[in-house]
């Protein structure tokens, strides 16, 4: 907005208070509460093309009451506020591109007897500013395709009005893209040239890059506890390393993710001469150390849930994490700590210490485990906001050291058919109790594109696992196992489109039963699997229909997530899957499939869900708690998406 139409708004605001001859003060609110006057109406006229509303947003002067009068605020009038929102009005117009907007008339009603006044302005905008054309300069030392990003992030375009929150967006975007690829010193600015023809413009983006820069020193201030060497191998960036703003964003993200500080600032400012190493400098604020938490919750498959969980952040110092966790549910409950060490040696590799006591009550048995485990993990991360990719890969090794207490479920032990089955698992074949120590090896690999992968909307997951148990190792089982699964969600339109698909088999030297713990065994079935069926309910069966498990499996899901209003959305989906009892032994023929609908809602921890799923393909013969089970539908309630 230009000085000479600044002056001519605010000259047509004074005329037209003016005109409307003022108020008393005891209208303004000074003469006592009992001369003040509510707000009933506001009726900005004389606007086109704009939502009203979004004026009214922007000032001081309100409607009593909204939507529901008896419910909302009472809104009072004063004078001082009225002539402050007249200039408001005027800048905000010019700020949407009608620069030569002014106020007319304001007629202001009292109606004593109710105690309210009605306010009405009057509004001329006068021509609007449209833009011709959009031209980009400077761009140049850029590879094309941060050309064609700076290009995608011009939010300005010909025949649009000129709005200056579009021009600062252009301008902020199009800078981020020069300082991702290192220019630290860049500047963009937009200019504007003359039109066509009157009330139309010219507009030039134009950008001065600089040298490309890199990270100077890294100043670290406020980190009690916590040496500057440990808060430096937690940031995203080093000395010397070439200057990217996201590197700067990330570190901020990753310090505060650590939860040991309050208030982390991460700030990269070239302040020297051009092309000079960028300074960095950490500011932090250390929290309370300790954090006690009770979370309660309720599923359809574990009922009632409570987790208690005693953090300690900084644990010894070094940004280390000790946690202790205790929860109760019909399925699982037991105590588990563990300590994490965020970066071994400086190196980036973490090292998490565990040990548990543990107990599951799955429908096929029940499983008690004592022991721990060793993990080292390396992740990275990879993140190009100019192309707009991320990524986030993480190489895990895990040593495992348990020693585990199971029994089979009655129902399979009430099963004559099972009885060899029992025997060859090294099993008692009266009580169905097996015990051993399970020592072995595990190496995951995960890769992660989705933003938020509680709720993705897009990108894919890929995660690979190996576990060896005995041969070299000891321990009382021998088996080894490999599962890949993917995940892929695609966003189109409104829609979101969901995928998944997961494989698996154990393989044993020798007899599977006898080297394979039965709760290795694979079932599916369940809220987060083949939602027609209950949970451990597909799986090879016993000549009598008991669900023993099996050694290989497949399974798959679709999804669309389709919003409905609020928080709520709505999902159709399929599932198929099975399993099979030999290793290797997976046959795409021989899959249970499901469909059915589902609802969503969302919250802050992620979103509540109700699925009815339906078996197209049911399993015949199948036992449930030893009763036949002719129902071929299921109804799933959790938190969070299936996948």
């Amino acid at each position: 907005m230009t000085g000479r139409a600044l002056r001519r708004g605010l000259r047509a605001c004074c005329l037209a208070w003016l005109i409307a001859g003022g108020v008393s003060a005891a209208q303004d609110g000074e003469g006592g509460s009992a001369a003040r006057l509510k707000v009933r109406r506001l009726d900005i006229q004389g606007v086109s093309g704009l939502d009203v509303q979004q004026i009214t947003s922007v000032l001081s002067t309100r409607e009593s009451g909204g939507l529901i009068p008896f419910l909302g605020k009472d809104r009072y009038f004063s004078a001082r506020q009225l002539q402050a929102d007249l200039f408001r009005i005027v800048a905000f117009l010019s700020d949407q591109g009608w620069p030569q907007a002014r106020v007319t008339r304001v007629d202001i009603d009292k109606d004593d007897k109710a105690r309210a006044v009605d306010l009405r302005v009057q509004v001329e905008q006068g021509p609007a500013v449209i833009i011709d054309s959009v031209q980009t300069y400077g761009f140049e030392v850029l590879a094309p395709a941060d050309q064609e990003a700076v290009r995608a992030r011009v939010s300005l375009a010909a025949g649009q009005r000129r709005i200056q929150g579009e021009v600062r967006n252009t301008r902020n975007a199009t800078l981020a893209v020069l300082q991702e690829r290192g220019y630290a010193y860049a500047t963009v600015n937009v200019l504007e040239g003359e039109g066509t023809q009157p009330g139309h413009v010219s507009l030039f983006v134009i950008a001065e890059p600089g040298p490309v820069s890199t990270f100077g020193r890294i100043t670290v201030r406020g980190n009690d506890g916590v040496s500057d060497g440990r808060v430096k191998s937690l940031l995203s960036m080093k000395e010397g390393q070439q200057f990217r703003i996201s590197r700067v964003v990330d570190s901020q993200r990753r310090l505060y993710n650590r939860e040991i500080f309050q208030f982390v600032s991460v700030n990269a400012e070239p302040t020297g001469p051009i092309g000079a190493p960028v300074p960095v400098e950490v500011v932090l604020t250390q929290a309370k150390p300790r954090r006690l938490s009770f979370t309660p919750g309720y599923g359809s498959e574990e009922k009632a849930r409570i987790t208690t969980t005693l953090r300690h952040l900084n644990f010894f110092g070094g940004a280390r994490t000790a946690q202790a966790t205790l929860r109760w549910s019909s399925l699982d409950r037991g105590f588990r700590v563990n300590v994490e060490e965020p970066s071994l040696f400086r190196r980036g590799i973490s090292m998490s210490v565990g040990g548990q006591y543990w107990y599951a009550n799955e429908p096929a048995y029940q499983l008690t485990s004592k022991g721990g485990r060793v993990t080292f993990a390396k992740q990275r991360e990879r993140s190009d906001p100019v192309r707009r990719h991320q990524s986030l890969t993480t190489l895990s090794v895990t040593f495992v050291n348990e020693y585990e207490d199971y029994t089979v479920s009655e129902a399979a032990l009430e099963d004559p058919a099972f009885y060899d089955d029992l025997i060859a698992l090294g099993l008692n074949p009266n009580t169905g109790r097996g015990k051993g120590q399970l020592i072995a090896l595990a190496v995951d690999l995960n890769r992660n594109t989705t933003p938020n992968l509680i709720d993705a909307r897009s990108g894919y997951l890929l995660q690979a696992h190996v576990e060896q148990a005995g041969q070299w190792l000891p321990g009382d089982y021998n088996y080894r196992e490999y599962t890949v699964e993917a995940r892929k969600y695609y966003t189109l339109g409104p829609l979101v489109l969901a995928g998944r698909a997961r494989a698996g088999t154990i393989e044993a030297d020798g007899l599977l039963a006898r080297n394979v713990p039965f709760f290795k065994r694979y079932f599916l079935g369940g809220s987060a699997s083949l939602r027609g069926w209950g949970r451990f309910e597909v799986s090879p069966l016993t000549l009598t229909g008991n669900p023993i498990g099996g050694h290989s499996l497949f399974e798959s899901s679709g999804e669309i997530r389709i919003p409905a209003f609020g928080q709520f959305s709505l999902v159709a989906f399929v599932d198929a899957g099975n399993v099979w009892y030999e290793s290797f032994d997976i046959n795409l023929d021989d899959l249970r499939v499901d469909v059915g609908p589902g609802i969503r809602y969302r919250t802050p921890i992620g979103p509540v869900r109700v699925d009815f799923g339906y078996q197209l393909t049911p399993v015949d013969g199948l036992l449930i708690n030893g009763e036949p089970e002719p129902r071929r539908w299921r109804l799933h309630f959790s938190i969070g998406q299936a996948f």
